[in-house]
């Protein structure tokens, strides 16, 4: 059984991986879970291409493996936003249920890392 882990980037992919593992293990009556994690090269590039990655992995002959599959991505360094959203939580929720709904699978998640700096610099420059 395992997670499918999307990230942004190599930085991301280490230490998530270390980290949501390592929180994941606390919890687990017995081991076997494992995150398998895909690197999608930059936030642009996830964004286009989660949907088609995602349902690769959660359709595909490995399924039944599959516990689910979260997306974590930078909230601040994500470009797609729409113009019209100016604070850290609109962008966050908007991003959130926007790719939710792109990849259309009960076991994918997003989540958006919103760091306390990145959200005192998004409300700033917004």
């Amino acid at each position: 059984m395992k997670f499918i882990l999307f990230v942004e980037g190599a930085t991301e992919k280490k230490g998530a991986v270390r980290l949501i593992g390592k929180w994941l293990n606390s919890r687990l009556q017995s081991a076997g879970i494992g995150i398998k994690p895909i690197d999608l090269k930059g936030s642009g590039n996830f964004f286009k291409e989660i949907p088609r990655k995602a349902r690769l992995h959660l359709e595909g002959p490995d399924q039944n493996k599959i516990v689910g599959a979260i997306g974590l991505l930078d909230l601040y360094g994500a470009g797609f936003f729409p113009k019209e959203l100016s604070s850290a939580q609109e962008k966050y929720d908007w991003g959130k249920k926007k790719i939710e709904k792109d990849v259309n699978h009960d076991k994918f998640r997003m989540f958006f890392a919103v760091h306390e700096v990145e959200a005192w610099i998004l409300s700033r420059r917004c």
